[in-house]
């Protein structure tokens, strides 16, 4: 059997459509946490695009170390990982790191995830309607508050 990485997804990719559309293929997913961490939109995309203020999904710890961030946890074939660095564009623009998750049913589990470089992100950056779209798409993945206060992040558009 081949060697099986665990892929934290916490952008649009955890939207299982999405993350299809992009090539890549899963054995299995499972829902997890991340205690004290966030989802911000503050890295500096490659291509804006000509919107101005847009930002892309990253994540980063939180002020006082609390709270927790929910996210999905793939099972893939190693052989991916040089399609995610591509997708992430790994090591330029995010730093990929290994982190310990809490799946749903209380145990934890290592795996990786991608975590923009500290000089590519900027305060203040907003993501778009489009971002926010297939986000929502994976309404179910969420506990309800926590997609709520998602959806209520403020658009750049």
């Amino acid at each position: 059997m081949a060697d099986v990485v665990h892929f934290f997804a916490y952008n649009e990719l955890i939207n299982e459509d999405y993350f299809k559309e992009q090539g890549l293929e899963y054995l299995f997913k499972s829902s997890v946490t991340l205690s004290a961490w966030q989802l911000v939109f503050n890295k500096i995309p490659v291509d804006n695009a000509g919107v101005e203020g847009l930002g892309s999904a990253n994540i980063e710890p939180t002020n006082d170390n609390a709270g927790m961030m929910h996210g999905e946890l793939y099972a893939m074939d190693e052989k991916l990982l040089p399609k995610l660095d591509k997708i992430f564009g790994h090591p330029e623009e995010y730093q990929r790191k290994v982190m310990r998750f809490n799946r749903h049913d209380f145990t934890m589990i290592n795996g990786l995830t991608y975590i923009a470089r500290p000089d590519k992100t900027k305060r203040g950056l907003k993501p778009d309607k489009a971002t926010m779209k297939i986000l929502r798409k994976a309404k179910k993945l969420f506990p309800m508050l926590y997609f709520s206060r998602m959806m209520n992040t403020p658009t750049c558009d």
